[in-house]
């Protein structure tokens, strides 16, 4: 716990208090992570039907289990370490807090743009804070890979309660269903 509130105080005096896509030379405070609003959506429709086009930033809001992702070699491994599955949960106020099966941490995140439907909507994950426990068994692998992972991302995409995180490039560096 103590090294978690050390880490804490570090990343905070360390960034000086920028949230996730701020950057250090513009003026003013910074704000919280914003997006372009709410897709108006009729509620007898999902949220992969509703959004074809506008704001997907709401349909990306909650609980994601992992089920693949980049491993620091570029493989695309699906999680099959005892059980252990790894989580993602995003919060309307552009927090988000992750578990990667041995760790659990939280950062914030921001999405801008539009989602067309196919080629998603632009997202910027920030470096988050984590707790430092022993992981064994490949969770230590997996407990670094998965954060390196959804850093890469620049992208998301939403398809029948499947959510992927891409690089600029296109290439799916993570891909979860909703819990």
């Amino acid at each position: 716990m103590r090294r978690f509130v050390i880490a804490l105080v570090a990343l905070l005096l360390g960034l000086g208090g920028a949230s996730c896509g701020d950057d250090a030379t513009t003026p003013g405070p910074p704000g919280p992570p914003t997006t372009s609003g709410p897709t108006p959506m009729d509620e007898s429709t999902t949220t992969t039907e509703a959004v074809v086009a506008g704001d997907a930033s709401d349909g990306l809001l909650g609980r994601w289990l992992i089920q693949a992702y980049q491993d620091r070699e570029g493989r695309f491994s699906g999680v099959t370490i005892r059980g252990a599955v790894p989580e993602l949960t995003f919060a309307a106020d552009g927090s988000l807090v992750f578990h990667t099966g041995c760790n659990r941490g939280n950062t914030t995140y921001r999405t801008t743009g539009v989602y067309d439907g196919v080629n998603g909507q632009a997202l910027t994950i920030a470096p988050g804070v984590t707790e430092e426990a022993y992981c064994d068994f490949g969770l230590g692998e997996q407990n670094i890979a998965l954060p390196a992972a959804w850093l890469q991302a620049t992208v998301f995409v939403l398809d029948r309660g499947t959510l992927e995180l891409r690089t600029a490039d296109g290439t799916v560096v993570l891909s979860a269903e909703r819990a």
